[in-house]
């Protein structure tokens, strides 16, 4: 008896703190690392119902159901999030498709001394645009320069260069801002004709979601430029959130941005499916991601690289 009330207390200890979680997860306090938690949505509330299953089990009935409470409105909160952003998905799923272009977008790591690896299992792959974030080990690769021509993004060498997009077919234009107060060139826009159709591809890098309100701003800067551009757009890049956390939500909704038809766990690389999304793609005007899915080898990198088919749809 008296192991069951320590673990009853152990346990009561535990959900005081879930619970702390789930609050600070849907309540804006504007408390650093706040922005990290709503990405930890999902995986916070599976903890809580764990510990509300464990606090009945030792006969902690009336916690165990308050604790479940919490735990399921949070998640509930999430799905309905989820629900909103697909719901943007079934008017472009009618219309008919013109063109299909593949996409890989993945964050390297700029130590990752598998540059040579990586650029064989881009070529692999072999998308028709590749979003390379912390692009050092695959900038001078030659095979991949022979494979993809065409490339828009930061040049020099330095911890300032970051992103890189590669096509195969020319860039009719191209923009490479620094991004936010960092100043490093994380936001690329890049405008290509593929199968005829124009598109824009848009890679953008943001900063860690624990440095108070400078992800925000960037997230500013990327909706200023999303707002100005017209015809098919494919946003794809590390967001360091997820698309369920407030500040992505508020941007797609904002933007008029349309989700992949699931969110592929990308970190940690430990963790596989079922980490978190925090690498993202989005798409606006005629264009749907039909099929997304995270690449299964992290290739030495701290993020799981994201491969999808995207449609370029037509008039109804």
């Amino acid at each position: 008896m008296k192991i069951r009330w320590e673990l009853r207390g152990v346990l009561t200890g535990l959900a005081l703190v879930a619970v702390l979680g789930i609050i600070l997860v849907s309540i804006s306090f504007d408390v650093p690392g706040q922005r990290l938690l709503q990405t930890l949505r999902f995986h916070i509330a599976a903890t809580t119902l764990l510990i509300a299953v464990g606090l009945a089990l030792v006969g902690g009935w009336k916690r165990a159901g308050v604790v479940m409470i919490f735990a399921l409105a949070s998640a509930g909160e999430g799905a309905l999030i989820i629900r909103d952003q697909q719901a943007q998905r079934a008017p472009l799923q009618q219309l008919p498709v013109t063109a299909t272009v593949d996409i890989l977008s993945f964050n390297v790591l700029n130590s990752n001394p598998d540059g040579v690896a990586i650029v064989e299992r881009v070529l692999d792959l072999a998308p028709d645009i590749a979003i390379i974030m912390e692009s050092a080990p695959v900038r001078s690769v030659a095979a991949m320069d022979q494979a993809y021509p065409h490339r828009a993004g930061c040049s020099e060498e330095g911890t300032a260069c970051d992103l890189l997009i590669y096509s195969k077919t020319p860039f009719t234009s191209n923009r490479v801002l620094p991004l936010g107060e960092f100043r490093r060139l994380r936001l690329v826009i890049a405008e290509t004709v593929i199968e005829g159709v124009g598109v824009t591809i848009v890679g953008l890098h943001l900063t860690k979601p624990y440095f108070d309100d400078l992800m925000l701003a960037e997230l500013w800067q990327a909706f200023r430029v999303l707002r100005e551009l017209e015809g098919p757009v494919i946003l794809a890049g590390d967001f360091n959130a997820a698309a369920w956390s407030d500040d992505i939500a508020e941007l797609a909704e904002r933007a008029a941005l349309v989700p992949p038809p699931s969110y592929p766990a990308t970190w940690p690389v430990e963790l596989a499916d079922i980490g978190v999304p925090i690498d993202n793609l989005f798409t606006r005007g005629n264009a749907l991601i039909t099929a997304i899915n995270a690449m299964p080898d992290a290739m030495g990198s701290n993020h799981r690289g994201l491969v999808a088919s995207v449609a370029i749809l037509g008039a109804p």
